[in-house]
């Protein structure tokens, strides 16, 4: 059920929920209210009992306790008539009139006033009543009854039992015409309510079609599609939040295409230099006078040949590491500096490195964090002056511990403006390449559910990597 339903349009989901609720609270409503119209019924009924007793004991003259089992109603204030009963209808009257008897032990109902049944339970009931007060309810030949019967002794002294009684007919059948009724009415509403769901459902849906139909067409290419919902709800919110990210997306698109065309100019060049020296080396001919110049033009092409190459590569890795999971293993994170830094060391052999590398081994994927440490130790040489300090080491925290590396170099501060945007793609200091580097650094730093940081400090620039211990 539950798969068919959230594979159906979100509208027919919403019309659909909606008229469960409905339906379901229609079949609530019809099970519970009868009962509490019945309650409510009753206890009004009880009620009228009590007091239509209260007022015979106190204004009806004494006579009416005279004759024992003679049932009667009361009309008007202070008048006592006896009850009168059609053949077919041995209960007479609807339920608001009440009749009244008076019993003692000693003398039993007239079998011609009441039903036999009824007369065998109240006389049952009288004599085994303990309190003052006891209602009843009986079903006699189909009728259901309710009685109040009190225990009473009159002025003359004489105890006995006053007894009032209500047929329930009258009763239950104002509770089926009034629930036929209120049901109708519910009915009626519930089928307004259910088409007024429709439009609900495609005012709550439209926007999002809309949403559906804008980013469409920014997938298609359009990047200038702007998504307006004119409106401040989730909704509305949902949708800036989708242009915030078209936003993004056109200008890192722009971004990689100023990239892509640089570098396919950057290899172009190269690439025709070389192969023209090449042909005229083979011809005999030596564009630079000589063999070993003309070779030295070519080595050089060779060079930014293969530096361009890099750039791709390292587009390649940024989005290879932006979509891969994690291959955990143990790492000794001093070891894996040392044999980076050990390898950084030959590109200016005038540099000084500052190592304090204490013993760290963490759970992490060994290859992602080698291209990360060397990202950011190729950042370190690039920009020192003279002086490149490493450190590695453990810090104990309230949850835990973690791992901490922290890398400075005597270059030249960052410019603020970079500095907030440094880790992300295509954004490049003074002299960096086609910054993709540091954007390679973060995402596997962030793979790794660490942070890292950037910050100016007095006479350079550190960076700071904390690493969790287990992943």
């Amino acid at each position: 059920m539950k798969n068919w339903l959230k594979n159906k349009p979100l509208a027919v989901q919403i019309w659909i929920i909606l008229g469960l609720i409905m339906g379901l609270s229609f079949i609530i409503i019809s099970l519970v209210f009868p009962l509490i119209l019945r309650m409510t019924f009753t206890k009004e009924i009880y009620d009228r009992l009590f007091d239509s007793q209260n007022y015979l004991l106190e204004h009806i003259e004494p006579s009416f306790f005279a004759e024992d089992g003679v049932p009667v109603v009361l009309h008007g204030k202070d008048r006592l008539v006896p009850l009168q009963r059609e053949p077919k209808e041995r209960f007479g009257p609807p339920f608001r009139v009440i009749r009244h008897l008076w019993l003692t032990d000693s003398q039993p109902i007239p079998a011609s006033e009441v039903p036999e049944d009824f007369s065998e339970e109240i006389q049952q009931d009288a004599t085994n009543q303990v309190t003052e007060l006891k209602y009843y309810t009986k079903r006699v030949k189909k009728n259901n009854l309710i009685y109040l019967i009190r225990k009473v002794e009159t002025a003359e002294g004489r105890r006995g039992y006053l007894v009032s009684y209500v047929l329930l007919r009258r009763r239950d059948n104002l509770i089926i015409t009034f629930f036929r009724r209120t049901m109708g009415l519910l009915l009626f509403v519930l089928a307004i309510g259910w088409i007024a769901s429709i439009y609900i459902a495609r005012y709550l849906t439209k926007p999002l079609t809309k949403l559906q139909a804008d980013v469409r067409e920014i997938a298609a290419g359009k990047w200038d599609t702007h998504i307006t919902l004119d409106r401040k709800d989730e909704i509305g919110r949902l949708g800036e939040a989708i242009d915030w990210l078209r936003g993004q997306l056109l200008e890192q698109n722009e971004k990689q295409q100023s990239f892509l065309q640089q570098v396919s100019h950057e290899l172009k060049t190269p690439v025709m230099v070389i192969r023209s020296y090449a042909q005229a080396i083979f011809d005999g001919i030596f564009p630079k006078g000589n063999l070993g110049n003309s070779v030295k033009v070519i080595e050089k092409e060779t060079y930014r040949l293969e530096k361009n190459v890099g750039y791709l590569l390292n587009l390649t890795k940024y989005d290879y590491f932006s979509t891969r999971k994690l291959e955990e293993r143990e790492v000794d994170l001093a070891e894996l500096l040392k044999e980076k830094i050990d390898s950084f060391k030959w590109r200016r052999t005038e540099l000084e490195w500052n190592l304090h590398l204490e013993p760290v081994t963490i759970w992490a994927d060994k290859e992602k964090l080698l291209v990360a440490l060397e990202n950011l130790l190729d950042n370190q040489v690039r920009y020192a002056r003279k002086v490149v300090k490493v450190k590695c080491a453990l810090r104990k925290e309230n949850n835990g511990a973690v791992a901490i590396i922290n890398l400075w170099n005597d270059g030249p501060p960052i410019d603020p403006e970079v500095l907030e945007t440094i880790f992300e793609k295509f954004k490049k200091g003074d002299q960096g390449h086609h910054g993709l580097g540091l954007a390679i650094v973060h995402t596997i730093i962030r793979l790794h559910q660490g942070t890292i940081r950037a910050a100016n400090e007095a006479g350079g620039v550190a960076f700071e990597l904390e690493l969790p211990m287990t992943l």
